[in-house]
């Protein structure tokens, strides 16, 4: 019996402050500011209309008080984004002096301690203080001090980034939430045929199976991207997959897919989260997942100018 990925769930659940009777338009300034550390006011609105609840359409954009957030973006300032590990974990960070992307130390030399950042869910954010360096969480007890640590991350809102200054949020996609459903991933015969010989060009053979299906426009040109995660079952392994990759299709085209990562004989499977643009040179990076049959998963990002994908940094530790 092959064992089917788990897909990384990237609904988040929708958390407000409770509305005080005292003095209502105080209050709203206050929370909208961020300056409290609450939830951004109308945020149960904002939740409702990204459904299309309210008879507009759908949208992944951040709430009203997310798009109110002030201040520079890249390639106009340094920049930070975060994956969440119990902690601030640097996925990656834009250098403004020499316009590069980097990693790592670099990432966490920039945000000095007490400063502004700021931490989202699915439909909220919050405004925080970088604290210390910490431990993230999947290496707890290793003595390695490679995330920042802000009070109040695990609690609430469940956190999924963070961006550092507040206004890089502002450049930050979410996948939509149906990208691993069946109706996205059930693909026709033609297009599932040129999935299969792209994943064959990469070096994988077998029956091949779609776990994801999203579309992002990447390049601002108005035509979304189309990207694929796949994978091959080891007939001989349940505890591993014969191949397993993730792909985009430049404008939706199928026959120019562009592989981005892939595993051989491991027992991962690749999942795009979101996108941000973090050099502000108006092609986005990917911000992948890549989650193993034990649980376990980590976080990477992307960068492709001209459809040459490399990976920014290496994987968050719960991928190690």
């Amino acid at each position: 019996m092959t064992i089917r990925p788990l897909a990384t769930a990237l609904v988040i659940g929708l958390f407000a402050a409770p509305a005080c009777k005292g003095d209502k338009a105080a209050d709203e300034k206050k929370a909208a500011d961020g300056k409290d550390g609450k939830v951004d006011t109308k945020d149960a609105k904002d939740a409702k209309d990204a459904k299309g609840e309210d008879g507009g359409e759908p949208t992944l954009q951040v709430n009203d008080g997310d798009a109110g957030v002030s201040g520079p973006v890249p390639p106009e300032t340094n920049a930070v984004f975060f994956g969440v590990e119990g902690a601030l974990y640097p996925l990656g960070c834009f250098d403004k002096a020499s316009k590069k992307l980097l990693h790592g130390e670099a990432c966490l030399k920039m945000v000095p301690a007490g400063t502004d950042v700021r931490v989202a869910s699915k439909f909220s954010s919050f405004a925080k203080k970088a604290g210390d360096l910490a431990e993230p969480q999947c290496l707890a007890g290793a003595g390695k001090k490679v995330a920042i640590a802000v009070e109040g991350i695990t609690e609430g809102a469940d956190f999924v980034y963070g961006t550092w200054p507040p206004s890089v949020v502002k450049l930050v996609t979410l996948a939509a939430d149906d990208t691993t459903s069946p109706a996205k991933t059930q693909v026709g015969d033609d297009p599932k045929a040129k999935i299969v010989a792209a994943a064959k060009a990469a070096g994988g053979e077998g029956d091949l199976q779609v776990n994801q299906v999203a579309e992002l426009d990447l390049d601002g040109d108005g035509k979304k991207e189309m990207i694929v995660a796949a994978f091959i079952p080891d007939p001989g392994s349940d505890e591993s997959y014969r191949w397993s990759g993730l792909m985009v299709a430049p404008a939706g085209d199928l026959a120019k897919l562009q592989l981005v990562e892939k595993n051989r004989g491991r027992p991962d499977v690749f999942e795009v989260r979101g996108t941000v643009d973090l050099d502000g040179d108006k092609h986005a990076e990917l911000w992948l997942r890549r989650q193993s049959q034990d649980g376990s998963a980590g976080d990477r990002l992307y960068s492709g100018p001209g459809g040459a994908w490399k990976g920014v940094g290496t994987w968050t530790c719960g991928a190690e």
